[in-house]
């Protein structure tokens, strides 16, 4: 059950670590425009991201190399993991492609709020999201709406952020 688990910490660790590397060479640079002036500092506006993204890499390595020592140390002790043949139940199914589903629903949330504004974006998409996670008490919708409203306050009016 070790070495399922350790295989399972592998894959992830090695698409984190793509996906911060993938981060720091294409996303952040096209993101962050730096001028000449401002390239010629020793802090620039994309030394924090850059640091961060360098720091979560490196994390992302570490566990990827102690997932591998961990799934040696279990195969040489269990052997290798076996398949599981039990069939799984539809609810079980489900269960598994929540997270692909809510990580969608994050794409088109981004895809939502760049086009249509942030209040539409805001208003639709993460009640579904609390609603696919299985958050069925009602007065959370109603406090998350609170706090959405209090954050478009605070950035439209405190600290003067332009939200559409």
């Amino acid at each position: 059950m070790e070495a399922k688990k350790a295989r399972g910490d592998i894959i992830l660790y090695a698409v984190l670590a793509v996906a911060g590397i993938v981060f720091y060479k294409w996303i952040i640079p096209t993101q962050i425009f730096i001028s000449k002036t401002a390239s010629a500092e020793a802090f620039s506006p994309d030394t924090f991201p850059n640091a961060v993204t360098l720091l979560f890499i490196a994390a992302s390595l570490a566990g990827l190399l102690l997932a591998v020592f961990r799934y040696r140390k279990a195969v040489q002790a269990e052997g290798k993991p076996q398949r599981d043949t039990t069939p799984k139940t539809r609810r079980e199914i489900v269960g598994i492609f929540i997270p692909f589903i809510v990580f969608s629903l994050v794409l088109a949330y981004a895809i939502m709020f760049k086009y249509v504004g942030f209040i539409p974006a805001t208003v639709v998409i993460p009640p579904v999201i609390l609603f696919v996670i299985g958050c069925r008490k009602w007065y959370y919708y109603p406090i998350y709406y609170a706090f959405a409203a209090a954050m478009y306050l605070l950035f439209r009016y405190v600290l003067l952020v332009p939200i559409r």
